[in-house]
């Protein structure tokens, strides 16, 4: 009997269906293929229990959004909003409130943020003095069809024109120990002022006569924050179809799902925290479920890699 086809046995007949077919939408996203049982067993029997308890329940208000979109998953089909100019993703959850740029008085926390502006741009100014590298590295896209060639062959670089660097603090919910020493106020910043923040934060260096080609971001899950930090003068931002000028120090939230570009006409290099955060219309049960099933589909990836590695001959199903 197979893992789903066990637990869904004690279950009444609709809740069995139900999780026979969430196994489904557990395999899609956990990669549970036999060698990765270890990696996420664990988190998928607690995904299994959220599911029990929260999906399965008609009355669990708290995780409607999820059990919508898991709903669509399991009938294979992803949410056609048809909002223009948003991106069309199967990790996209139904009915989270959707605006390109996000008012002021949505986003109140935003002072709290704008604070830690100039500790923040103290530290950041401090690191580029040091005679030790910035730890600034090109930017890379692996999928992005329109920018350059990357020289060193590892994607593209996500520009037409000029240069765009990053320095990574958190991404894809790995922290980056090296430069997170570097930056303590700006990782306090991080913990203390942003609500819920998603794993994915970065400084975005951008050199004057830059212009980063329109894209998307991959849901509607997170929206992204940016603390405008030094060099900002004849910058425009593009998120929809609003036409953004950023200041120095104002911080703003925009919904990176929207397709999105930017230019820097100005005579300094440009600098901005970017910080995501989970969408507020999630509920800190919805957020910790999704960020499990995030987990470990990026565990499931490493240990696959690691595991093509040292056994070419090694291949899981569907790759």
């Amino acid at each position: 009997m197979a893992f789903g086809e066990e637990s869904a046995a004690h279950e009444s007949p609709s809740a069995a269906r139900v999780l026979t077919a969430v196994e489904k939408v557990l395999d899609e996203w956990l990669v549970c293929c036999r060698p990765f049982f270890l990696v996420t067993g664990l988190h998928r029997a607690g995904a299994r229990k959220f599911i029990q308890d929260k999906i399965c329940k008609g009355d669990a208000e708290e995780c409607q959004h999820v059990r919508q979109w898991l709903l669509l998953r399991m009938n294979g089909r992803v949410w056609e909003h048809g909002i223009p100019l948003m991106c069309r993703s199967a990790e996209n959850v139904p009915g989270l409130r959707s605006m390109p740029v996000w008012p002021r008085e949505e986003t109140a926390w935003l002072s709290a943020v704008e604070a830690r502006h100039s500790e923040i741009l103290a530290e950041l100014m401090a690191v580029r003095k040091t005679p030790e590298l910035s730890g600034f590295q090109p930017y890379r896209d692996p999928v992005h069809s329109q920018g350059r060639p990357a020289a060193d062959g590892l994607g593209v670089e996500g520009v037409d024109r000029g240069m765009w660097n990053v320095l990574y603090l958190f991404l894809n919910h790995k922290q980056f120990e090296d430069n997170c020493l570097r930056f303590p106020k700006t990782i306090a910043a991080i913990q203390e002022a942003f609500p819920r923040h998603y794993s994915h934060a970065f400084f975005s260096a951008l050199t004057p006569g830059s212009h980063i080609l329109k894209h998307m971001g991959p849901s509607n899950r997170m929206l992204r924050v940016w603390l405008p930090l030094c060099g900002f003068d004849k910058f425009k931002l593009r998120v929809g179809d609003q036409i953004l000028e950023p200041k120095e120090g104002e911080a703003f939230v925009w919904d990176h799902s929207y397709e999105h570009e930017a230019w820097h006409e100005g005579s300094e290099t440009r600098i901005v925290l970017i910080v995501d955060i989970w969408h507020p219309d999630l509920s800190d049960a919805e957020v910790k479920f999704l960020r499990t099933l995030q987990s470990c589909r990026l565990r499931a990836g490493k240990a696959l890699a690691e595991m093509e590695v040292r056994e070419p001959h090694v291949r899981i199903s569907g790759r």
